[in-house]
């Protein structure tokens, strides 16, 4: 059993649940950008308009500069946004989908019978408390499977004993080959 973290050098571990993570933020902050777009267009525009009419022409052509500049600062905010967003919820991904990979592939380890499993994860990974709720699992059923191979090695003994009475009635053969078959079945 080796107590050494695992290095993952893979960004994208899962990436199906990563890019639906990465894709639903991205839309949700450039969904922010579009409503603080819109209000500033909403809460300029009247005042620009009310005024041009009443002042000078030179007002109207302010607005159009004006909605151009709230335009691109608010395109450049997004992209900008967008990249630090991506580069955010990947890394805040990869802290989940990192434990949660590895915690499948001990699953299908101890599925195969493998005991000697353990569950370590880097310092800062998520998911530490069912790390520890994994191994201490681990050893029970290790524990588990070493009292039943003391229980099926009893057993056998007894049955050996029993099979060396030559003083056995034909039933008593049959529940014997029984057991025996049990046993075969506990055993794999």
């Amino acid at each position: 059993m080796s107590s050494i973290p695992p290095k993952r050098r893979h960004v994208f571990i899962k990436k199906a649940f990563q890019g639906r993570f990465i894709a639903g933020m991205f839309l949700l902050m450039l969904l922010s950008g579009l409503c603080s777009a819109l209000l500033i267009y909403w809460l300029a525009g009247s005042d620009l308009a009310a005024q041009s009419q009443t002042a000078h022409v030179n007002i109207a052509n302010a607005w159009n500069r004006l909605g151009l500049s709230l335009l691109i600062g608010n395109v450049v905010a997004v992209i900008v946004t967008g990249a630090l967003t991506v580069f955010v919820v990947l890394y805040a991904s990869h802290k989940i989908a990192g434990p949660l990979y590895r915690f499948e592939k001990l699953c299908e380890q101890v599925g195969n019978g493998e005991l000697d499993v353990l569950a370590s994860l880097r310092e800062k990974d998520q998911l530490h408390d069912l790390a520890q709720a994994f191994t201490l699992m681990v050893n029970k059923l290790r524990t588990r499977q070493s009292l039943q191979n003391e229980s099926i090695a009893k057993i056998n003994q007894q049955i050996r004993q029993l099979k060396n009475d030559g003083d056995i009635a034909t039933h008593q053969a049959q529940v014997i080959e029984q057991l025996e078959l049990a046993v075969k079945q506990l055993q794999s």
